[in-house]
C-alpha cells in the first residue's frame, strides 16, 4: 500500500506555463499544482536541480483569467521523468514567495478547491 507524503494537497489542473533558463523560455503545461510547487508537462528534459523563473497563466474555467495577472516565481526543479507521451514531466518546487504571492497563489488554489 503506498501512502502520499507530499506536504500539501494536490490539484490536477492543465494551465499554460513558460520556464525562463537564462535565455531561453520554454513552454510547458502543469499537471497539478499546490502550495508547494507544481508538476510539469514538456518538450525537453530538464535537470535535476535547476532553478529558474516560472510564469503560470492562471484559468478560470480553462479561460484565462482577465482579472488575475499570470503568477511569477522562482522555481527548482526535485525531480525528472520521461513521459509515456514521449515528452518529459518535473516536479518543481516554488522558492520562498512573498505575500502578494502566496495570496495569489492561495486565490487560485482555493477556487480549484470550489470555495
Amino acid at each position: 500500500m503506498s501512502t502520499d507524503l507530499r506536504q500539501h494537497p494536490r490539484f490536477r489542473v492543465e494551465v499554460a506555463a513558460e520556464l525562463t533558463l537564462g535565455h531561453h523560455t520554454v513552454a510547458a503545461a502543469t499537471q497539478n499544482i499546490s502550495e508547494g510547487g507544481v508538476g510539469l508537462a514538456l518538450e525537453r528534459p530538464l535537470e535535476d536541480g535547476a532553478v529558474f523563473d516560472l510564469t503560470l497563466f492562471l484559468t478560470q474555467d480553462g479561460i484565462e483569467d482577465p482579472d488575475e495577472e499570470p503568477f511569477e516565481a522562482k522555481a527548482t526543479v526535485a525531480w525528472t521523468a520521461p513521459s509515456d507521451e514521449g515528452n518529459h514531466l518535473a516536479g518543481v518546487r516554488f522558492g520562498q514567495l512573498s505575500p502578494a504571492q502566496r495570496q495569489q497563489l492561495d486565490r487560485f488554489l482555493r477556487a480549484l478547491a470550489g470555495g
